[in-house]
């Protein structure tokens, strides 16, 4: 699928998913029933959605910090693992340069 065609297919998808919702709305708005009956459903399915977006939002909050304590638990790990190479290449590098003054001592 080319650039155009990916991009006419979202487009659509975008339209629909738009005509969907505007749908939904006016067919709450025009239903049959009170004003006052209908803002009630209106604030109960808000309500609804907020209380979801919220427990959708804690969980991403949670899984975020856990990403974040691992990283950082990995990190930790391997800064520890990294001066531990690089102490014990200091220490054979300097075994090496010990060694050579000691042949060009004799």
């Amino acid at each position: 699928m080319d650039n155009s065609e990916y991009r006419d297919t979202l487009n659509f998808l975008f339209g629909l998913a738009l005509g969907a919702l505007i749908g939904s709305g006016t067919a709450l708005l025009m239903a049959p029933q009170s004003g006052r009956r209908t803002r009630k459903r209106l604030v109960h399915k808000a309500e609804e959605l907020s209380d979801a977006a919220a427990d959708r939002f804690d969980d991403v909050r949670d899984d975020a910090r856990r990403i974040a304590d691992r990283t950082s638990r990995d990190a930790r790990r391997l800064a520890t693992r990294a001066r531990r190479r690089a102490d014990e290449t200091g220490e054979r590098l300097s075994d090496v340069v010990e060694k050579g003054r000691d042949r060009l001592r004799r």
